[in-house]
């Protein structure tokens, strides 16, 4: 098996049947409110978007194959789970780190700011060394002219100030990702290596190299924005990258919500449907997982969504029209928002 069949495999770690389509919209990045969920109940939301021109064919082969092979087991229809010689598998192999992957929250900007960053580190290497006469790896115009219009509100002390914020950076970061980070970079007399001869390098698959560094480059980016004082150039860098990515909807209906107002409220002042908004506070909740968001269920709530929790324990699996059966009044808000009060129960108790 190739290692990309063993990071699929590893999506299903949570031992509870998922929906196979569910984790190939996921790695392609569909955002909707149930696609988040779903991979919120799965654990598996680090990975958002991290493929996103992953083939279906492709990803359907990988899927049969894990199957064939019994790492997989079918339970129904669409529906697979991982077996305990899938368990088995992934003790033994080697699987990138991903404690800092946060793809929901990075994944429209972060190559972007990469790839600002690695320019921006060659102009100043070469400002260093005084050298005018070098061919520079951004051929853009546009993002050539950005950086010009970034360096003029710059101190003549640019070049050290910014290598003093990399050095802060890269030694707050674990050794495993200096090579994955710096190896890239472009410099005077230094020529950056791809992901693919970074991989080669260390005899890795290049996808296991490259999940590997987003992690850590996702780790680097959370420093600089838990602490913009100490990295003000790089924080400079991030917000002019972010400003180019349009503002998440979701985002202006959470604003109101934490102002006070409710589902209706939003809806009348925004002009969007009941189902739209509370859509953006289940996607706010999960991107920003405050479990202060989670709501104070009423009695009938909780009595009634206990009982058909006694009689389907999976509740990851209730369709909302059942719920109803047991909480006529339930809205849609109440019954995700209760899903996402068992999940954090449950995990609290693990």
């Amino acid at each position: 098996m190739t290692f990309f069949h063993y990071f699929i495999l590893s999506c299903f770690n949570s031992k509870k049947a998922m929906r196979t389509t569910t984790l190939y919209h996921l790695l392609k990045g569909k955002r909707t409110s149930s696609i988040l969920s779903y991979s919120y109940f799965y654990e598996v939301l680090p990975f958002f978007s991290l493929f996103p021109k992953l083939n279906e064919t492709q990803y359907n082969q990988v899927i049969s194959s894990l199957i064939n092979e019994n790492y997989l087991i079918q339970t129904e229809p669409n529906y697979v789970e991982i077996s305990s010689t899938g368990i088995n598998a992934l003790e033994n192999i080697t699987l990138p780190e991903i404690a800092n992957l946060n793809q929901l929250a990075y994944y429209k900007w972060d190559m972007a700011f990469f790839e600002r960053v690695v320019f921006t580190t060659q102009v100043l290497s070469e400002k260093a060394y005084s050298n005018s006469h070098y061919l520079p790896i951004e051929t853009n115009l546009f993002r050539q002219q950005r950086l010009k219009q970034w360096l003029n509100k710059q101190s003549e002390s640019v070049a050290m100030a910014f290598y003093k914020e990399w050095d802060a950076l890269i030694n707050s970061l674990p050794q495993p990702s200096h090579e994955l980070i710096l190896g890239q970079l472009v410099g005077n007399n230094h020529r950056g290596r791809t992901l693919q001869q970074l991989a080669d390098s260390y005899e890795e698959d290049v996808i296991f190299t490259y999940v590997e560094f987003k992690n850590y480059w996702h780790a680097l980016i959370t420093l600089v924005l838990e602490a913009t004082g100490e990295f003000p150039l790089f924080n400079s860098l991030i917000n002019e990258e972010r400003l180019l990515v349009k503002e998440d909807s979701y985002k202006q209906s959470a604003d109101l919500f934490h102002q006070g107002y409710d589902v209706d409220g939003i809806s009348r002042i925004r002009q969007l449907k009941n189902s739209t908004v509370t859509d953006h506070l289940i996607e706010e909740f999960i991107v920003t997982h405050e479990l202060a968001n989670i709501p104070d269920f009423s009695e009938e709530v909780r009595n009634g969504l206990n009982q058909l929790l006694s009689q389907k324990s999976e509740y990851v699996r209730w369709s909302y029209k059942e719920a109803t059966e047991f909480v006529p009044s339930l809205s849609f808000y109440e019954f995700k928002f209760y899903q996402f009060y068992l999940v954090e129960k449950e995990r609290a108790n693990d």
